[in-house]
């Protein structure tokens, strides 16, 4: 007769393996249905800021993701989506050179007033894209996150961009994707969400708790990178 404490620790194990199969096949479906579903939306007439997030660590410059990021961020601003362009988002390579100051300086390249640029060179993380994003806009949005906001980045990383935005405050978001509908993704792009997923959950939850109890920021940010 097996002895109760292994059979329960069997099945306390079977309960994980599946539990963390569930997880992974949900944190996969979201973003093939956000790829697969995805078509150009309906702009905001009155949007009040264009948020490009980075995206891949490339060091000594950027690499083709954000850089196609940037591109899009550009053309909806010189189309006149938006007054104001943020770039979120931070690498530091060994030079000392800042990814968001290079997102700056693409997009100054490509005719953008410097004037209209924010910038949070900060954040490491889409958390951390998104509370950092708030700090920088709540002054232009005067306190107002349900001001219309349009956020760029790829077709795959959109759902957990809106999510993040959405734990930060953000609640009215138009999501526009950097690569188009005919562009491939790959399934590293796609693996590399079902890890994040569930990461994020954990981590966005730790630090709503700790807020609530009053931590100091530093304390918040330093778990969300």
């Amino acid at each position: 007769m097996p002895k109760p404490a292994p059979r329960l620790l069997r099945r306390l194990a079977a309960g994980a393996v599946g539990l963390g199969l569930v997880v992974a096949l949900v944190s996969l479906a979201i973003p093939v249905v956000a790829v697969l579903s995805y078509h150009e939306p309906t702009l905001p007439p009155d949007a009040r800021a264009i948020i490009v997030l980075s995206g891949d660590d490339v060091l000594g410059g950027l690499g083709p993701e954000t850089a196609a990021r940037v591109d899009r961020g550009v053309a909806l601003w010189k189309a006149g989506a938006a007054p104001i362009l943020m770039f979120t988002g931070a690498l530091w390579d060994p030079a000392g050179v800042n990814q968001s100051s290079q997102m700056v300086s693409r997009a100054v390249l490509a005719g953008v007033d410097p004037q209209a640029i924010r910038l949070d060179p900060d954040s490491r993380s889409t958390l951390q894209n998104a509370l950092f994003t708030g700090r920088v806009l709540g002054r232009e949005l005067g306190g107002n996150f349900a001001a219309p906001v349009i956020l760029v980045t790829n077709r795959w990383h959109l759902p957990r961009a809106w999510a993040s935005f959405r734990w930060a405050g953000f609640t009215n978001m138009t999501l526009v994707a950097s690569d188009g509908a005919k562009v491939q993704v790959t399934w590293s792009d796609l693996g590399y969400e079902v890890l994040k997923w569930p990461f994020n959950v954990l981590r966005g939850s730790a630090a709503s708790l700790m807020m609530a109890v009053g931590a100091p920021q530093q304390d918040v940010d330093a778990i969300l990178p």
